[in-house]
Formats: structure tokens, sequence, C-alpha cells
């Protein structure tokens, strides 16, 4: 996780306050009704869990190269 956490501190390192406010205002703030569970369809439902289920997954996908990527470059420092 680490690994990520560097590759996107060097990237939004590189914007201006103003851009980062907007990023993080994206994030924190989602649309008013978005998890209103009593209003929301169930296709509205079905597809924020799709989202979820799909960026977890991404995530572990990428924990799991980031792992390898550290065992392979071990065994390349060893020969």
């Amino acid at each position: 996780m680490r690994l990520h956490v560097k590759y996107f501190e060097e990237r939004l390192g590189q914007l201006p306050i103003e851009d980062l406010w907007v990023i993080i205002e994206k994030l924190l703030l989602p649309h008013p009704n978005l998890f209103d569970k009593k209003s929301m369809s169930h296709a509205e439902i079905l597809e924020l869990a799709v989202v979820l289920k799909s960026t977890d997954e991404i995530f572990r996908n990428l924990e799991q190269v980031a792992v390898m990527k550290k065992e392979f470059d071990g065994l390349n420092n060893k020969l």
C-alpha cells in the first residue's frame, strides 16, 4: 500500500492547492441523495455495490502486484 501512497503523493504533489481541494471535495462529498437508502432504487444500490466491489478488487490486485514486484526485485538483487 505504501507504493500507492508514494505514487499519489508524487502525482498529486504537483497540483495547486485549489485542484487538490476539488479532488478532496469530490471524494468526500458525494451526490446528496447518493446514500439515502430510502430513496435509492435497486438499480442504484446495485451500481454502487458493483463499483465498490470492483474498486476493492482493483486495490487487492494492486497490492498483490506490489508484493510480487518486491519479491522479484529481491531475487534480482541476489543474482
